[in-house]
Parts: structure tokens; C-alpha cells; sequence
């Protein structure tokens, strides 16, 4: 139908939405979400490095005493968390229970309570952070995760 505001060879109006906008539009988005859900995550892990402070300066050495230390505490805490078990020094605990109460009475009577884990390979992660959990409930003030050896040399 010809009327003085419409020719007759103009194409019909289109009514398909068009979706290329809201493509981009949605790749934007997820690139943006892609970018920032990494750093939430770090945000919420409190990692500690290996940083030598002012206050961590040596002290010098104390003078010889008479009689020498019946025995002296390692100075360092580590852990070894295998898939077998949990290594402490050389006592090996295949029960959780008792590495636990171990680890809450070592660590009630250090000064210096800062636990080193070295978790095997093998171990699934999911492990890795109960036992940092747990370390942490029984008194360590850090944990820190340390690789002791290469593993795929034994």
C-alpha cells in the first residue's frame, strides 16, 4: 500500500533482535570476572614471605655454660606430610590424633612457634590445608610450606 509517507520498494521493518551486543557485552563481562575472581582468592590467603626484618637480626652467642643442655629442641619445626602419614623430626604418626596431640604439646612449650610444611607430591590438596588448619588450632603462630627435596629423585 502506497501512501504519501511510504514507497513501495522499501524493505520492511526488521523485528529480530540483534545479538551481537549482547555478545560482546557478555564476553566482556566474563573476561572481567576471568580477571578478578584470581584476585579475591589471593586476597583471602595471607602468605607470609621468607623476609629477613630488623627485629630477626641475630643475637650474639651466650657464654658456655658448666654443663651442657640435656637436649636441646631442634630450632626449626618442620613437618612432612606424606600420603602414608605425618613425619615430625623422625617420629612418624599414621594417626591424626595422636600427631595432633603431639604438635599441641611441642608447641606449648616453644618460644618460637613456627611450623615449616613440606607436603609430598601425592598429597591432595585438600590435606594440605586441613593440616594447616589443624597446625594452626593446636598453637603455631605460622605455618609456612617449604619443598625439602626433589621428590622425583627417590
Amino acid at each position: 500500500m502506497a501512501g504519501p509517507w511510504r514507497r513501495d520498494d522499501e524493505a520492511d521493518p526488521i523485528s529480530d533482535v540483534n545479538v551481537v551486543p549482547l555478545a560482546d557485552v557478555s564476553l566482556v563481562l566474563l573476561i572481567i570476572l576471568l580477571v578478578l575472581s584470581p584476585m579475591t582468592v589471593e586476597s583471602r590467603l595471607h602468605v607470609k614471605t621468607a623476609a629477613r626484618s630488623a627485629d630477626d637480626a641475630p643475637s650474639p652467642a651466650p657464654a658456655l655454660a658448666a654443663e651442657p643442655p640435656q637436649r636441646v629442641k631442634d630450632l626449626v619445626l618442620m613437618v612432612d606430610l606424606g600420603p602414608a602419614g605425618v613425619m615430625v623430626g623422625d617420629t612418624f604418626f599414621a594417626d591424626r590424633r595422636e600427631f595432633l596431640a603431639y604438635m599441641r604439646l611441642d608447641l606449648s612449650t616453644r618460644a618460637d612457634r613456627k611450623v615449616f610444611l613440606a607436603p609430598h607430591p601425592d598429597v591432595p590438596h585438600g590435606m594440605v590445608v586441613e593440616t594447616i588448619e589443624q597446625l594452626k588450632a593446636c598453637g603455631a603462630d605460622a605455618v609456612a610450606l617449604v619443598q625439602t627435596r626433589e621428590w622425583g629423585s627417590d
